[in-house]
């Protein structure tokens, strides 16, 4: 299996289906519900920051993706698959260094951010299901 497919298959099972859920719930944008990701991320790595340089910088970096989030949030955001692969093998490293410590603080930044970039790859969103069933003249005169 090549790294494309390995990623398609990846964003097919796992991230996509609960992104599209969740936008369809909250009527957001893919691009908007990534800001948000990413503006949670940047709270998290504020919230296990250790020092006050690491505390500064990832204050900057949530003041940052607020104002993204809040500003921009439905422009059209972009997502590499290199950047992906390395977030997930990120995860998969942070994991398995952490199995014997059993110490799991900061290894949700890294699912986080693979939902923000995943959110991001989305094309567009497909109608919910209650839509569709109200949208369809046979399903209205089934309830009649």
């Amino acid at each position: 299996m090549s790294v494309i497919e390995f990623d398609a298959w990846i964003g097919r099972t796992l991230f996509v289906p609960p992104i599209i859920k969740f936008c369809q719930f909250t009527r957001q944008s893919q691009y908007a519900v990534s800001r948000l990701l990413w503006f949670f991320a940047a709270l998290d790595l504020m919230r296990i920051a250790t020092s006050l340089s690491s505390l500064i910088i990832a204050g900057v970096f949530s003041l940052f993706m607020m104002l993204s989030a809040s500003l921009a949030a439905d422009f059209r955001a972009f997502s590499m698959r290199w950047f992906r692969m390395m977030v997930l093998a990120m995860l998969v490293i942070d994991v398995v260094s952490r199995l014997p410590l059993e110490n799991w603080n900061g290894v949700e930044v890294w699912l986080i951010v693979l939902f923000a970039e995943y959110a991001a790859t989305i094309t567009t969103i497909p109608p919910s299901e209650d839509k569709k069933r109200a949208a369809d003249p046979k399903a209205r005169e089934a309830n009649r």
